[in-house]
């Protein structure tokens, strides 16, 4: 190393650091350490390229960091296993349940809204003003909304789940057979006729 030891400046100046840079480097172990003030100039070179490079592919994915990666792993099985217990309490209710729950909390909400205009239109008729007409609006809307809340939901389990719950009819609210209003017509409104 004698004949190819270089000052602290001339390697600083080469690879267009600064000299505290360097000399970081150098006790980190990416350049080799200098003998005498003297640094080697090929092993300079080399580890800070390979240094370069092994920045370059971590960044790109390539090279884990093996610490790292670990405490992700922990982290996601302390996740999962926190999901599970969740889920196994009954925390958790899966999301197709909840659709369907709310489906037919919104169809037995809609089979009693489409009655009001039949059942308020005689009232309506009837009612001196305004305000008695609002009075009656007022209290139907109030009356369907309070049922709707006194209506027990329950979220069964979906129809492609193992458990056997879900059978046909089941659609999450007790007595939810209102998914076709008095009108006849399903939810999502009419269908095209079928074509023979």
């Amino acid at each position: 190393m004698a004949g190819n030891g270089q000052p602290l400046a001339v390697i600083a100046k080469l690879l267009d650091l600064s000299e505290r840079r360097v000399q970081q480097l150098s006790r980190e172990g990416v350049i080799p350490k200098a003998e005498r003030g003297a640094y080697d100039l090929v092993g300079a070179v080399r580890g800070y390229v390979r240094y370069l490079r092994d920045l370059a592919q971590r960044a790109q994915g390539g090279v884990a960091d093996l610490p790292t990666e670990r405490t992700r792993l922990v982290k996601a099985k302390a996740d999962l296993a926190e999901l599970d217990a969740q889920q196994r309490r009954g925390d958790l209710v899966p999301v197709a349940e909840t659709a369907l729950a709310w489906a037919a909390v919104t169809a037995r909400l809609r089979a009693r809204l489409i009655t009001l205009p039949d059942k308020l239109a005689p009232l309506v008729h009837d009612a001196a003003n305004p305000a008695a007409v609002r009075v009656l609006l007022r209290s139907a809307i109030v009356d369907a909304l309070a049922e709707l809340a006194a209506t027990p939901v329950a979220v069964a389990a979906a129809p492609d789940r193992a458990s056997g719950a879900g059978e046909a009819g089941d659609d999450g609210v007790a007595d939810a057979d209102a998914a076709a209003g008095p009108d006849g017509e399903p939810m999502g409104g009419r269908q095209p006729p079928a074509e023979f």
